[in-house]
């Protein structure tokens, strides 16, 4: 027996902003931070109205083809006791066969790497240090269902190889890319689990323009933004259904018009049913709106 579609696209609806448009807008908006201040919670706030510029959604190292847990980054995660001080960001990452959580450490973007005579600062040597804490704590297996438990994973997340990962997003490029000592100095602390890039490599990438912002609070993954280049798409409705505050944040979202809001608050709950649907049907990945 041949599935069928179980849902309806409505065609002829309000468009989310063109990707291109999106992307002019916010690295103008990044650049004008960067050149302005250094206050580290102000790129905080930026990276979470924009999850598309936070590498490690599909892994660091190599590329997975599947959408992290939730599809969704999550900011500033309190595991339990796990960690002294909490990651500022989490992507749940994972493929086919590992889950590779994403650890992610941002700096305030003026500190410094080097010192004058070339040695690394005590700032950037704090910041590494602390990937390689959580580095160390992960390697414990008590450790790791703790933080199972934390995020509320499905069994079939913890059957999968445990692969953490690890990203210090740490200081600017002028500082190191005209001196060959400087540059592998800073070479030799990535390893094949902790990378480290400038805030001069961030960029937003296409592949996450439907992910969103979420906290954790009290194991349900609560939205606090979502993107303007987000649609609905049948494939991603389960999830939908599972996230908590997705309608409440919709009047907030940033370069989206009124009449495009409203559509989205219009159609929450068409998608939010159909992701609890147990049998989904026939599901066209091209389908969204």
């Amino acid at each position: 027996m041949f599935l069928e579609k179980q849902y309806e696209i409505i065609k002829d609806y309000p468009k989310a902003i063109d990707w291109e448009e999106y992307c002019n807008k916010i690295i103008e908006e990044y650049n004008n931070l960067l050149s302005s201040t250094n206050d580290e919670l102000t790129f905080q706030t930026f990276f979470e109205e924009n999850p598309s510029f936070v590498p490690g959604a599909f892994e660091l190292f190599g590329s997975s083809g599947h959408y992290p847990y939730m599809d969704a980054l999550i900011s500033q995660p309190e595991i339990g006791t796990l960690f002294q001080r909490k990651p500022d960001f989490v992507w749940l990452s994972q493929d086919s066969l590992s889950f590779c959580p994403v650890f992610i450490e941002i700096e305030n973007p003026n500190k410094k790497m080097f010192n004058k005579n070339g040695t690394t600062t005590a700032d950037f040597n704090q910041a590494l240090n602390q990937l390689r804490e959580w580095q160390y704590i992960l390697n414990q297996t008590n450790n790791i269902q703790v933080l199972y438990d934390y995020f509320n994973l499905p069994i079939d997340i913890r059957k999968k190889t445990f692969n953490p990962q690890f990203l210090l997003i740490y200081g600017r490029r002028f500082e190191y890319e005209n001196d060959d000592l400087l540059t592998g100095i800073r070479a030799a602390h990535k390893t094949d689990k902790i990378d480290i890039i400038s805030y001069d490599r961030l960029t937003p990438s296409y592949d996450s323009k439907q992910l969103l912002t979420c906290k954790m609070m009290h194991g349900k993954y609560r939205v606090i933004n979502i993107p303007p280049t987000f649609n609905y798409i049948p494939l991603c409705a389960n999830t939908l259904s599972q996230l908590i505050n997705f309608k409440e944040r919709i009047n907030d979202m940033k370069y989206t018009s009124e009449s495009r809001k409203k559509f989205l608050v219009e159609r929450y709950q068409y998608w939010y049913s159909f992701g609890k649907l147990k049998s989904r049907g026939l599901i066209r990945s091209n389908d969204c709106e």
